[in-house]
């Protein structure tokens, strides 16, 4: 482990106390579980970039001209 300095607005600390009190778990724990899910997202959202950047507009439209032209079941309907 690590130990870091860090300086957050005073609003944002006592936010991240009150919840870490609430989950029951230390300060550390929380700041260290909210790091990792948001390192998550960025990781999630820069993959999504790269595959974006390999798709086919034509292709996609190909696809969905061969789809069937019909009613979802009961189950999938929104």
């Amino acid at each position: 482990m690590t130990t870091i300095t860090a300086k957050l607005p005073d609003s944002l600390l006592r936010r991240a106390k009150m919840v870490a009190e609430r989950e029951g778990m230390s300060l550390d724990q929380f700041l260290a579980i909210s790091l990792s899910g948001q390192l998550s997202s960025f990781d999630t959202a820069r993959s999504f970039e790269e595959r974006a950047k390999r798709g086919d507009w034509n292709r996609m439209r190909e696809l969905l001209a061969n789809a069937p032209d019909v009613e979802p079941e009961p189950y999938d309907a929104l």
